[in-house]
């Protein structure tokens, strides 16, 4: 009988000790995209060198969502702790401006300056729609709740342009252009693997944007569009290298994440960008691997103490004082 009491002595002491330690262990969901996107491969990378770097202290779990706009609203309500989400409509929830008016976020808070990356506008060829103007009354997919959807809809509103917008998902975009339901769409990132599956199939033009057409939208919306230019043969349809519009992703977080959570994730992924932007053509070419630089260059939005701490300790730098939360100051 004693050795059995013993044995069920040491079984409860085991059983103890790993709640301990599994009660001592962070549970961070990290919301990302569709799963269709392109894009959605970026956030499954750095989680994994979270989950690596930390085993036993935090786990990560990715979270599909319909998008970086959504992240923004998951965010906020600690559906998920984090997420990417577009530079400039974290800004504008954060301060309440724009299509977030009279509802300031000021629980946001970025990691780090993330990277810039095209939204490629395409069409199919057989609609010949091959300028920016003749999307007017085109059939045009369109993704309510993804930045993309935001910003290519303000963007050819404050242009003049007024497509035959078909609200949908990520997915359903491909499926209704490879059908015919839809003539148009934009996807972001680089070499989006979504554009990819359309050019196997059938025959699509990227369209071009202008640098006026930019500043066009800039003036009604200010800060709100970006651009950059995609070389020749990114896709089978870029036949020469062309301007296309763009915005800034990055990763915001709830605050009230642990800021020692918060400075492991950044050093983490810190340590780890190099694999990162070697692996991911969309991060590499839009510089990821500078994610102190970018913040200094792109972010409006406080980054969280615990990144502020990482960037100050580790990288020595100076923190510019936007950045420097609220919760920080003297």
């Amino acid at each position: 009988m004693k050795k059995v009491s013993c044995l069920v002595l040491f079984v409860g002491l085991l059983l103890a000790f790993g709640s301990i330690a599994e009660a001592k262990k962070t549970f961070i969901k990290w919301g990302a995209t569709s799963v269709r996107s392109g894009l959605y491969a970026n956030t499954v990378a750095m989680a994994s060198i979270v989950n690596k770097a930390y085993p036993g202290e935090i786990e990560v779990t990715v979270v599909e969502t319909g998008g970086f706009i959504e992240n923004l609203v998951r965010i906020q309500k600690k559906s998920v702790h984090l997420g990417p989400a577009d530079a400039a409509a974290g800004y504008a929830s954060y301060e309440g401006i724009i299509d977030y008016a009279g509802k300031p976020n000021k629980d946001l808070r970025t990691l780090w300056g993330g990277y810039i990356t095209p939204i490629h506008i395409i069409t199919t060829k057989k609609s010949g729609a091959d300028t920016l103007q003749k999307l007017n009354g085109l059939p045009f997919a369109s993704n309510p709740g993804t930045t993309s959807g935001r910003v290519i809809e303000m963007f050819l509103e404050a242009n003049g342009i007024k497509p035959q917008y078909k609200m949908m998902g990520i997915g359903a975009s491909v499926d209704a252009l490879k059908s015919g339901v839809a003539s148009g769409w934009y996807k972001a990132g680089f070499k989006d693997s979504a554009i990819l599956d359309l050019e196997s199939s059938m025959d699509i033009n990227v369209i071009p944007v202008t640098k006026a057409q930019i500043d066009k939208m800039n003036e009604k919306y200010p800060g709100q569009a970006k651009s950059m230019t995609i070389p020749a043969g990114l896709f089978k349809a870029v036949t020469k290298e062309q301007l296309s519009f763009a915005y800034v992703v990055t990763d915001f977080v709830h605050k009230d994440v642990p800021a020692d959570v918060v400075y492991k994730i950044v050093k983490a992924v810190y340590e780890g960008r190099q694999s990162l932007v070697n692996s991911l053509a969309t991060l590499k070419e839009g510089k990821f691997d500078d994610m102190f630089g970018n913040a200094e260059k792109y972010i409006q939005v406080p980054l969280h103490p615990g990144a502020v701490k990482f960037y100050q300790e580790v990288l020595k730098v100076k923190v510019p004082d936007r950045l420097i939360p609220p919760e920080m100051e003297k």
